[in-house]
């Protein structure tokens, strides 16, 4: 866990829209490097990736508000959620 926030501190000190707008883009970022999977907060609406069974965003360690689900089988959860999602979120 430690490696992880050291991460996030040392290389992102400043807010760039990390935790309003562009918080998939923050995970894809994690996810990436760490090897995690990035989930999706159904009631906060908010992005963050799991490593190591530990959740994480910009701020650090993240408590979900809602359920999470697996951002990669999210359209079995509700795909048209998830279409709506991609187009006024990620793109």
């Amino acid at each position: 866990m430690n490696t992880v926030l050291e991460f996030i501190h040392r290389r992102f000190p400043q807010d760039s829209n990390w935790l309003t707008g562009n918080c998939y883009h923050f995970a894809l970022i994690l996810s990436s490097v760490f090897n995690g999977d990035i989930f999706y907060d159904t009631v906060a609406g908010h992005f963050a990736t799991r490593i190591n069974n530990v959740f994480y965003d910009w701020s650090g360690q993240y408590k979900p508000a809602g359920l999470l689900v697996e951002w990669e089988s999210f359209h079995l959860y509700d795909s048209l959620q998830k279409e709506r999602i991609i187009r006024d979120c990620i793109l």
